[in-house]
């Protein structure tokens, strides 16, 4: 039997995460009107072409560097790590925040978006102001200059070993985990791309 390729069993992912998106969160309107004018905005500002061509020109070696956590993988996220409403939630590197929106309106913390494509801050602001959803927050932003002081959980995708881990917080790290922290728990996520494992960090003096 002929094996498939990874560009196609990535796009079988992707369309079985649309599948799960309308069946398990578009019970909300508010939610849908969100998701949609978010696909309608990718059709004409395809978000992937967006990054590549700003690490590109940026001299980034690796230009295919974008991606966007499924909406299943943040709600497996939420559970595994018990994210509740008055916790607050950093997110290194945004992107278009639909992810934040996700966590803004079915968990409810206090997000902030950190990312340095000022065109993907502007259409989170933008879909902010539109909604009226208070409880995010997006800033263009060096995200090792940020102060994370307030954050209950940082979530992560990639390495970032010089930030200041806030003693009470978590930092939720995808693949890898970042170098010379403990590490509290781990479990399997799924992506577009395939599996792999989530690791929840915490700064060596945390009790």
């Amino acid at each position: 039997m002929r094996r498939l390729s990874r560009s196609t069993l990535a796009r079988i992912s992707i369309f079985k995460e649309r599948l799960a998106t309308i069946r398990l969160f578009y019970r909300s309107p508010k939610f849908v009107a969100i998701d949609l004018i978010f696909g309608l905005i990718a059709l004409f500002s395809n978000p992937y072409r967006v990054c590549r061509k700003f690490l590109q020109n940026r001299g980034v070696e690796n230009i295919h560097a974008y991606g966007e956590t499924p909406f299943s993988t943040y709600a497996r996220i939420v559970k595994q790590c018990g994210v509740r409403a008055g916790d607050s939630w950093i997110e290194m590197g945004s992107g278009r925040g639909k992810g934040c929106f996700w966590l803004a309106h079915f968990v409810k913390c206090k997000i902030i978006g950190i990312e340095w494509i000022a065109q993907f801050v502007a259409i989170a602001r933008l879909m902010k102001f539109i909604f009226r959803v208070k409880n995010v927050d997006f800033r263009k932003q060096n995200m090792e200059s940020f102060d994370l002081q307030a954050a209950s959980y940082i979530y992560i995708y990639g390495h970032w070993p010089s930030l200041q881990i806030p003693r009470n917080a978590k930092v939720i790290v995808i693949s890898e985990p970042l170098p010379d922290l403990p590490i509290v728990h781990s479990f399997w996520v799924r992506y577009p791309w395939g599996r792999t494992r989530a690791y929840v960090q915490t700064a060596k003096n945390s009790s």
